[in-house]
């Protein structure tokens, strides 16, 4: 383990060392690309100096398409012959907060802690990426991550503070020790949100009538379903199949995966052209209960994270966080802290 504190000299020079092995990839901020006129938008992509990187603000959409693309394709065919393929993959760091460094726990969970079944696509850009910590002395306006546990992890690679004359670092990856040379020693540790703005309470015990509450029909009324929820949320993973075939033959093409959204009209259509979730309000229960209680159930561990982004985007200005206290209050109170 390496603690550090370095000037803005020194990081420039360990960053020029970094990147000639690593891709670094971080937040920074995008002039002029927000959803308004004259706004940007806080993102992630690939920096060229730690300087670039948005150390203070909360970005709009999570860094999942990075171990997730939005689309992917998966191999090719041709009539009966099928060439997988190998996409070039370098080794990567990104910066994340603690809420989505829990996110990707999730997310292996998905893909990878399955004992019959392992993902190799997401495996394969797993294997490659190292995480590094980037602190939230204070909570988002609307994050909740200190109700649901997210709001520390010891899961990291290394740990950076951006000071005004450099920087505090703590690497704990063996591998990139050698990397961070110069600088002051000094005890780093990373401070951790530890108290939520808006705290909320998840429900300790669900009853099956709550599917019929009336709540879910207030949600049909408001919810445009536009999915928005779900391309922000860095722990959802439904994704669909699409076969796009050449244009010089009905026998040739690619196979692909693509985000698909709970939310959407015909996400839950099946055989026969039965669609058990038409109404809007029972695709937010879905989504809602799945977060909170069936992946639980599963895993051990919730799959909602709090970081707030579904409701920071939501045109409907639907809140995931108020619809777990609505629950908690039909259930009782009978509810914990995640």
């Amino acid at each position: 383990m390496k603690m550090l504190k370095i000037t803005q000299e020194e990081a420039g020079s360990i960053f020029e060392s970094l990147s000639q092995r690593y891709k670094i990839i971080a937040p920074v901020e995008k002039i002029g690309e927000g959803r308004f006129s004259n706004t940007s938008l806080l993102a992630y992509a690939e920096v060229k100096s730690f300087e670039e990187i948005e150390f203070f603000k909360k970005t709009e959409r999570p860094a999942k398409e990075i171990l997730f693309p939005v689309r992917q394709s998966l191999f090719e065919f041709k009539k009966k012959d099928i060439q997988e393929l190998h996409e070039k993959i370098p080794p990567s760091i990104v910066f994340l907060r603690a809420c989505d460094i829990n996110a990707i726990g999730v997310t292996d969970a998905h893909f990878l802690n399955n004992e019959k079944f392992k993902d190799i696509y997401y495996k394969r850009r797993r294997e490659a990426v190292k995480l590094f910590l980037m602190e939230c002395k204070e909570p988002f306006g609307s994050c909740f991550c200190v109700s649901m546990g997210t709001n520390k992890t010891e899961d990291y690679s290394g740990f950076m503070r951006k000071l005004d004359d450099g920087y505090e670092i703590k690497v704990t990856d063996g591998e990139l020790e050698n990397y961070f040379s110069g600088g002051t020693p000094k005890d780093v540790e990373p401070a951790f949100v530890e108290k939520d703005k808006n705290p909320i309470t998840i429900p300790r015990e669900i009853d099956v009538s709550l599917f019929k509450n009336e709540l879910w029909k207030e949600y049909s009324q408001r919810c445009s379903a536009c999915g928005r929820c779900n391309t922000s949320c860095p722990t959802c993973a439904c994704f669909t199949i699409q076969d796009i075939f050449s244009q010089d033959s009905n026998d040739a093409g690619q196979r692909r995966r693509v985000w698909s959204s709970c939310q959407v009209k015909n996400f839950a259509v099946l055989a026969g052209n039965h669609d058990f979730r038409v109404p809007k309000g029972d695709r937010m229960r879905y989504k809602v209960l799945h977060k909170i209680r069936d992946f639980k159930k599963l895993t051990g561990f919730n799959m909602c994270v709090g970081c707030g982004r579904c409701d920071d985007v939501c045109p409907d200005y639907i809140s995931i966080s108020k619809c777990i206290e609505k629950i908690n209050k039909i259930t009782g109170g009978n509810g914990d802290d995640g």
